[in-house]
């Protein structure tokens, strides 16, 4: 096999192996990021009047703190306007649903994949669609976007986070995203479900046929 061959074929199969490892989709159309996963670019007041600004947050000016620590940032958040709907982003139960002085209004879905678990968690949420127990499909309605707890304008947090050894750790959503609207993903799959289940209506019919 020569180089340029074995370098197509190689570079083919790292694009197959990368989406066969790509379990979620996009909770929201349009799909805009206003800040990345590990980023540190916001700071709160110490004063106690909870003052955010757009800063360097390892090296907070006089008066804030990095809203993120050290980590840094640790999911996406995405460009929503308020009432927004939000859609779920992997088939999964809902383990959690609660208002927190940080993440505000949050939606929490558990998910597991080809034997990996992950969660899926949805913040600053004006509202929620679900009750803690149920599950919820890929492309279903999670609730609606807002402003609650530590924020500075309309906007979705997502963030994922991965079982590993019995920790959970916030992992890059966008690592393991398709670029696919979920809600698409939902009439894709119920166009799926639909031809199935004609096809075994038929499947039914003829054997029914054969017999006579």
């Amino acid at each position: 096999m020569d180089s340029d061959c074995w370098n197509s074929c190689w570079g083919a199969l790292q694009i197959i192996y990368s989406q066969m490892n790509k379990y979620f989709y996009q909770p929201l159309k349009p799909f805009k990021i206003n800040q990345l996963f590990g980023e540190n670019k916001a700071c709160v007041s110490i004063d106690g009047k909870n003052t955010y600004i757009t800063c360097d947050g390892l090296n907070p000016p006089l008066g804030f703190r990095s809203l993120y620590g050290s980590k840094g940032h640790l999911g996406l958040d995405l460009a929503a306007w308020q009432g927004q709907e939000v859609y779920c982003i992997q088939r999964g139960k809902v383990y959690q649903i609660d208002t927190q002085i940080r993440s505000g209004l949050d939606v929490r879905i558990e998910t597991e994949i080809d034997g990996k678990k992950f969660r899926h968690i949805y913040e600053h949420l004006l509202g929620f669609q679900h009750k803690v127990g149920d599950t919820v499909e890929t492309g279903q309605l999670i609730g609606w976007a807002d402003n609650t707890g530590y924020s500075s304008g309309n906007h979705l947090h997502l963030q994922v986070e991965q079982n590993i050894a019995g920790e959970w750790i916030p992992i890059d959503p966008l690592s393991l995203m398709e670029n696919m609207f979920a809600k698409d993903i939902l009439s894709i799959n119920n166009s799926l479900k639909y031809i199935k289940e004609q096809i075994a209506l038929i499947s039914d019919r003829l054997a029914d046929w054969l017999r006579r």
